[in-house]
């Protein structure tokens, strides 16, 4: 819906001509806002706001159903890419194929289409095995998407958070070290999230190149973020790292055996697969 068809419907629903509406010309002339209405003109946002304000029409109430295609837009996106996530901690490779379809079948534009299906094509790429050829490539395209977003916004964050795999160590270290420092006082729970997970994985790839002895930093910036409901699982999966690099540095049981426990406690409120690759995990760094 347009502005001009927004505004006619209001005029309409309170029972006024257009002269009636613009104040008898005080705000803008007829003959202009005639054409406002038909979308021949476009309406400055100053004439906007007091065309509301003169006819009892709440600003807020206006922009929020000028813009619900928007919105329904945003929804529909967050969705997708909320399938995709869980998909991807599911281990659900099949999952991630059949959002291809329902992408192609949305009612987003020819645009919105294109980076979705990049996404999924970028979460298939993630789930591979480590065994199977890299798309290098396609791996190339999402790092230069992430670089291209001028700063460490919260898209810039989840995307890298995300798709670290396609770094080298190294430069996750470097990545995470900015973001980090940026974001660590962060009252945020979605950027808490992104940091507990960046901070996860960092742990997680050093251990896998056996690389763990200079994680200090990321184990103490994950220690600053208190755990709260909506950050268990992330929280969970960082005490599971940290203590199987204590239990490295250590050979002390006691880090073993909790994170024998983590993994226990996300098998029991249904990370199913997670807690899968966790039993195989401590078998590996036993």
């Amino acid at each position: 819906m347009t502005t001009g068809e927004l505004l006619k419907e209001y005029r309409i629903a309170q029972g006024k001509n257009q002269k009636e509406f613009i104040n008898n010309g005080m705000i803008v002339s007829q003959s202009y806002y005639s054409k406002v209405e038909k979308n021949a003109n476009k309406i400055t946002v100053d004439n906007l706001v007091d065309l509301l304000h003169y006819n009892n029409i709440p600003i807020w109430e206006f922009f929020s159903r000028l813009n619900s295609n928007d919105d329904l837009r945003h929804q529909q996106i967050k969705d997708f890419n909320n399938m995709m996530i869980e998909a991807y901690y599911e281990n659900n490779i099949d999952k991630v194929r059949g959002l291809k379809p329902l992408v192609k079948e949305s009612n987003l534009s020819n645009k919105d289409k294109e980076e979705e299906l990049l996404l999924v094509e970028a979460w298939l790429e993630a789930m591979k095995d480590p065994s199977e050829e890299p798309d290098l490539q396609l791996r190339t395209k999402i790092k230069e998407k992430i670089f291209n977003i001028p700063n460490f916004n919260d898209t810039k964050v989840a995307l890298f958070c995300n798709f670290m795999p396609f770094y080298d160590l190294e430069s996750n270290i470097v990545i995470a070290k900015k973001i980090i420092d940026q974001y660590i006082n962060t009252k945020n729970t979605k950027m808490q999230v992104a940091l507990l997970a960046i901070i996860t994985n960092i742990l997680s790839f050093s251990l896998n190149e056996n690389k763990e002895k200079n994680v200090d930093y990321f184990i103490e910036s994950g220690e600053k973020i208190k755990t709260k409901p909506e950050l268990v699982f992330y929280s969970s999966a960082f005490y599971f790292f940290k203590n199987i690099i204590f239990y490295h540095r250590t050979n002390s049981d006691e880090y073993y055996n909790k994170s024998i426990q983590t993994k226990n406690f996300l098998l029991s409120i249904g990370m199913t697969e997670y807690g899968k690759l966790l039993e195989k995990l401590l078998i590996k760094y036993k």
